[in-house]
């Protein structure tokens, strides 16, 4: 079968090895790692030692518990952890950590750097000593795939640096099928390392103690220095890309000089016996007692499988559960807790000076328990500082994170004249826990992938990654497919990664407008992760403290709007009382009898209420309901069948978007609604734009013509609009 072997690169293993003997040396406690394929099952079982019936269960395809749910991936892709005990004169073990990584060979690599950075920042490893990341390469890939120089830029940013992070290159001299010639552009496959000056040891896989050195030296600047190091381990691949495959079709001279290699096992084992280190015949025992316990393994794995998943909720997540229910934990606050977070705002540090324009923001937040009008922007703010009072650590990044895209969020500010910075969330009182906003690199990719490892690490803590404008969100696709949508049905782990993606149409153009709303409800299923769209600053206060304390993580994707995140759309008193709501009725129905007068019930999502609710009052029309799904997935159908049982059974129900009719969430919701609600919101009863390829005009004289189309089509034209339209 397939098992991408380490044969022709085996000194890999002396090298891990050795390396942790001398970091463990050195004080570090725990090292983290990720890798691709190529030699995974060799490193598995002779460095982390998993144990070999596991192994040979999955060889053998004989674990069948938990149906969809078990067995989510192949052999070659799973993680594992142990642990490696310290030789004399150390004292001691090393905890060993390998990511499950999909077959995008460099993916892992920021989710690696994520999760050690947690681990310091948990342990207070100030130094970033304590745990360190070590990456496995190919030669191919590690200056072939983008995300490796997104993952060096990071290496020394404040909000990103896990202290340097050792690579090893297994240089097997060859990609797939490809040759060097054909892959890169500079001699050395490592010059990817010259981004951030990194030091390069170039050593030959077969001398094997030139290759125990190298690791040793790596650990050694490793520590001193907390910068990433490379090891060009140069060696050969023993066979194809696989088991199966014919590599001489496209390197028939490489091939034929690899047949005729003995192998780096039998050079060693040839110099032993010269050097009389070892006998000929206790060198030939200790291969065959492997190749013996290979066997016994096997047979036993055939009689009785074992289960080869390492079990969830250990660790960091001890008390954390998967079981996913609408209930939730109490997110209401009271008045004294809002009060203290507030003031915070007003207690500006001695001798700083904010910017002129900002000084108006601080007072306004101060003054949030008088006036009570609340916006989505300060929402968020207030979440941040009320869970930091209760204990919760609070990490945001992305790019401009600090300030907001959209000047709103001002989380932490510059001194006027010195540059020096103040978050007033970290300053409302002594021994709360820390509020971070972190500006990432331009990057969306690598720096998703570090925060979805950070929430990995640290459940307890409140994690999330923000796009400049949620479009952008397209450019961690690889992030969201493989590793937030399905780690949980692959790997069995869980994550509580927060993704806050600015969508709404305004007119700004294709690249300005949609967060894909509807990509990510395709992913959707098996209850692995929810998609909000909440359409009130109180919601965001609720979903956002929701996220954080109760007893289950499950990725959480926002749909936050952009020029609606300024707008007062609550009050403070809805953050007093009360909790996220799924779905939201109209509260200009309450009455039965103004219910039953509804011929029209409009089902919508997020910013585009507002419009409709806004044309309705301008119209004074009373037989239009506007009903709010501020959850999209997992849908609460409980909570929307109650709203519906409302309103007359003739009365027309329809669904509103601005999204293109192929795009946002009504193919999702028609699908849902027809076949779980028998509520038909096909054909007719969509009002929307039309299907385009294109998320959005970039015109915006287009854009109001469209957009005044979907209002005129929902609730009616605005006054005037037939006489203006006669004029022109």
């Amino acid at each position: 079968k397939k098992r991408f072997s380490i044969e022709g690169s085996e000194s890999l293993i002396p090298l891990l090895k050795f390396f942790t003997q001398r970091a463990g040396e050195l004080g570090t406690q725990e090292i983290i790692l990720g890798m691709p394929h190529r030699g995974r099952l060799s490193v598995l079982k002779n460095y982390l030692g998993k144990d070999l019936g596991k192994i040979f269960t999955e060889f053998e395809d004989s674990w069948t518990e938990g149906g969809a749910q078990g067995g989510g991936d192949v052999k070659y892709h799973r993680g594992y952890s142990g642990d490696q005990a310290l030789r004399a004169p150390a004292s001691g073990s090393v905890h060993l950590s390998m990511l499950n990584n999909p077959s995008h060979l460099e993916a892992v690599n920021p989710v690696v750097m994520g999760r050690c950075r947690a681990k310091q920042d948990m342990f207070g490893d100030a130094e970033r000593r304590r745990c360190i990341s070590v990456l496995l390469h190919g030669d191919a890939a590690v200056i072939g795939q983008g995300v490796v120089a997104e993952c060096l830029n990071m290496s020394q940013l404040e909000g990103y640096s896990v202290g340097g992070t050792v690579h090893v290159v297994v240089n097997n001299q060859v990609g797939f099928t490809t040759d060097p010639s054909d892959a890169r552009s500079t001699p050395y496959c490592t010059d990817i390392g010259k981004i951030v000056s990194s030091p390069v040891l170039h050593v030959n896989a077969d001398d094997v103690e030139a290759v125990v050195f190298a690791a040793m030296l790596a650990a050694e600047y490793r520590h001193e220095f907390r910068r990433d190091i490379f090891i060009d381990l140069v060696t050969f691949r023993r066979y194809g890309h696989n088991e199966q495959d014919e590599p001489s079709y496209t390197q028939p001279i490489l091939t034929q000089l690899i047949k005729e290699h003995p192998g780096t096992l039998e050079l060693y084992r040839k110099r032993l016996i010269a050097s009389g280190s070892v006998s000929t015949e206790a060198a030939d025992a200790m291969l065959e007692g492997e190749l013996a316990a290979l066997d016994v393994a096997q047979n036993a794995a055939k009689n009785q499988p074992v289960n080869p998943v390492p079990p969830p909720g250990k660790g960091a997540w001890e008390g954390i559960g998967a079981t996913y229910n609408f209930d939730s934990p109490a997110t209401a606050i009271s008045e004294r807790t809002l009060r203290s977070v507030c003031d915070a705002y007003a207690n500006t540090p001695a001798g700083f000076t904010p910017n002129t324009k900002i000084k108006q923001l601080l007072a306004n937040r101060a003054a949030l328990p008088t006036t009570k009008k609340l916006s989505h922007a300060d929402a968020e703010q207030l979440a941040f500082g009320t869970l930091a009072l209760e204990g919760i650590p609070v990490r945001l990044s992305g790019q401009d994170c600090r300030r907001g895209t959209f000047t709103q969020r001002h989380a932490t500010l510059r001194d006027e004249k010195t540059g020096a910075k103040w978050t007033p969330l970290d300053t409302i009182r002594d021994g709360q826990a820390r509020v971070h906003v972190w500006d990432s690199p331009l990057s969306e990719y690598a720096v998703m992938g570090f925060d979805y490892g950070y929430s990995r690490a640290y459940p307890r803590t409140l994690v999330m990654w923000e796009g400049q404008f949620g479009d952008f969100v397209n450019g961690a696709q690889v992030m969201i497919d493989q590793f937030l949508a399905s780690s949980e049905v692959k790997w069995s782990r869980w994550a509580g990664l927060v993704l806050l993606l600015p969508h709404g149409y305004e007119g700004q153009g294709p690249e300005h407008s949609s967060a894909r709303l509807e990509r990510f409800l395709q992913l959707c299923a098996n209850e692995n992760m929810e998609v909000v769209y909440p359409s009130t600053g109180a919601q965001t206060f609720h979903m956002l403290r929701r996220q954080a304390l109760r007893n289950f993580r499950k990725p959480l994707i926002v749909m936050t709007p952009k020029k609606f995140l300024r707008v007062e759309t609550s009050t403070t008193d809805e953050l007093l009382s009360g909790g996220f709501q799924h779905a939201i009725d109209d509260a200009t129905l309450r009455n039965a009898g103004d219910a039953k007068q509804v011929s029209r019930v409009i089902y919508c999502t997020g910013k585009v209420y507002h419009e409709l609710a806004d044309r309705r009052a301008l119209l004074a029309k009373k037989d239009v309901a506007i009903v709010r799904v501020e959850q999209l997935y997992p849908l609460h159908l409980d909570a929307i069948r109650a709203i519906d049982a409302r309103y007359p059974k003739q009365a027309q129900r329809v669904w509103v978007q601005e999204e293109p009719r192929n795009q946002g969430a009504y193919t999702f919701i028609a699908d849902e609604f027809r076949e779980k609600l028998g509520i038909e919101l096909g054909g007719e009863r969509f009002i929307g734009r039309v299907a385009c390829a294109s998320p959005a005009t970039g015109s915006e004289y287009a854009h109001k013509h469209e957009q005044e189309a979907i209002l005129t089509a929902a609730i009616g034209p605005a006054p005037g609009a037939a006489d203006a339209k006669k004029k022109k």
